[in-house]
């Protein structure tokens, strides 16, 4: 699996901008382009991407601050299942 393009597809859809694939590394809880409620959304998007259940407490923020570490956490996911 490409967890790279998972990540921006999920991100993409969530923030409604392909500008995150600029900077992979920019914190999207700061830019603005993700919040609390997107984390939902954000949850279902893995389950339904990856097949697998998750719970809001199966991650950090920082797992998913960044495109570049939600990539990091994708694989950990997979190593996991």
């Amino acid at each position: 699996m490409d967890y790279k393009e998972i990540a921006l597809d999920i991100y993409e859809e969530i923030t409604d901008t392909d500008e995150i694939r600029e900077d992979l590394d920019l914190d999207l809880f700061d830019a603005g382009l993700i919040d609390s409620l997107a984390v939902i959304n954000i949850i279902l998007k893995i389950e339904e991407k990856l097949g697998v259940s998750l719970q809001p407490t199966d991650f950090e923020k920082e797992d998913i601050a960044t495109i570049n570490n939600f990539i990091k956490y994708l694989n950990n996911i997979n190593e996991n299942n």
